[in-house]
């Protein structure tokens, strides 16, 4: 597993929006096909929300920008990826996601990168729609 920032070529690498359904709730797992290979995803946010704070209140991830003091975000998000193959399913992911567009991470023949989150605090272990967004892109490196 590694971690680059977007190169040229990269930019132009057909990324597709992975089935997140923020209304779900947090933690969410889910299959999908890529190319012809079967992965399982699994994903959490870790923070801590105060306990007086409503349902529907946001907590960014993205790290701020265009400010002078650079700030830690609340929280972030944690994905798993498990890839099923010939020798049964094998983990070939599993770190927190910084929401910056630029930077693409990894994972044998998947480049993933983490666009937008946004966690509501009613979606943390609950379903409902507070207005949650997560985007996290995945393409593949290599056929």
């Amino acid at each position: 597993m590694t971690t680059s920032a977007l190169s040229a070529t990269q930019e132009f690498q057909e990324f597709h929006r992975l089935p997140v359904e923020p209304d779900e709730g947090l933690p969410q797992a889910f299959g999908c096909l890529i190319g012809a290979t079967a992965y399982d995803f699994g994903l959490y946010a870790s923070l801590v929300p105060l306990a007086t704070d409503p349902p529907e209140t946001l907590y960014d991830l993205a790290p701020a920008t265009r400010i002078t003091v650079p700030t830690a975000p609340p929280g972030y998000l944690v994905l798993r990826v498990v890839r099923h193959g010939p020798d049964g399913p094998r983990v070939v992911f599993l770190r927190k996601l910084p929401a910056e567009p630029g930077l693409i991470h990894h994972a044998g023949p998947l480049a993933i990168r983490l666009l937008e989150a946004r966690v509501a605090r009613g979606n943390l272990n609950g379903r409902g729609h507070y207005g949650s967004s997560i985007v996290i892109g995945v393409a593949q490196r290599w056929a």
